[in-house]
């Protein structure tokens, strides 16, 4: 079993909030991922996961600073604010997994990836990969990153680091756990699957987030998921069990294939 989990910071923290934790659920989630590497380890199974977090109520706020018209400015020091933030926020999260004894270790995207002149990722994995051999859960977090093509800067958030990592890798599952059950639509009902027959629909429908998120919200989520040809699944990461649940390939969400 092979899962990359992204931890949306709307379950992680409030947003409005600059600086927060939800103590309680990071709590949940270690206890749930612990969990689920026992399952497999029971079943005598291969059991792997990357997990992958966003900006939540560190990043958003100081990358939202320095953002001026579209572009970053003032990045001399910029750069480093939104990198301390986020080094901050990855540091909770990670030794919050350790205390759980999940051997987590610190993914910083900001050190080594860039958006080229095409607007594609320049993402090596080959330290992921490595990590993954050697039993570890690498732990990537949303950053700041060179963007080549409009020589200036570019967030690289959880939902460009989840699409990526699944085209490239090619787990069994890639998971989305946000702060809603899946994607609604117009009739405030959960959409089960998103395909090629209703994708179009969808987007249209998705609104900009309210919140303090520069990175694109739950229409950047389904767009970037969309046709990966990997089962791919947004779920609510708030409600007790889901985690382990998501983990077990056993989860309520919008199924996006």
């Amino acid at each position: 079993m092979f899962a990359i989990l992204k931890l949306g910071g709307s379950i992680l923290c409030d947003k409005n909030i600059p600086y927060s934790i939800n103590w309680e659920n990071l709590e949940n989630i270690a206890i749930e991922i612990k969990e689920a590497i026992e399952y497999y380890k029971s079943k005598n199974e291969e059991f792997k996961l990357i997990i992958v977090h966003g900006g939540g109520s560190f990043g958003h706020p100081v990358a939202k600073k320095y953002l001026k018209d579209g572009k970053f400015e003032d990045m001399e020091k910029g750069y480093w604010e939104i990198q301390k933030a986020m080094r901050k926020f990855n540091n909770i999260v990670i030794e919050e997994l350790q205390n759980f004894e999940i051997p987590a270790v610190s993914i910083q995207a900001s050190s080594f990836i860039t958006f080229d002149n095409d607007s594609n990722l320049h993402f090596d994995t080959n330290t992921i990969e490595k990590m993954l051999d050697k039993r570890l859960i690498p732990v990537i977090h949303g950053d700041i990153v060179i963007d080549e093509k409009t020589d200036n800067f570019k967030i690289f958030s959880g939902d460009h680091a989840l699409p990526f990592l699944s085209k490239k890798l090619n787990p069994d599952l890639s998971l989305h756990a946000s702060d809603v059950d899946g994607v609604w639509d117009l009739n405030f009902k959960i959409i089960e699957n998103i395909n090629s027959k209703n994708i179009e629909d969808v987007l249209k429908s998705l609104k900009p987030s309210n919140k303090e998120d520069v990175t694109g919200g739950m229409h950047l989520k389904v767009m970037e998921c969309y046709n990966l040809g990997i089962k791919t699944i947004i779920f609510n990461g708030n409600k007790k069990r889901n985690i382990y649940n998501a983990l077990l390939k056993n989860v309520k969400g919008t199924l996006i294939n």
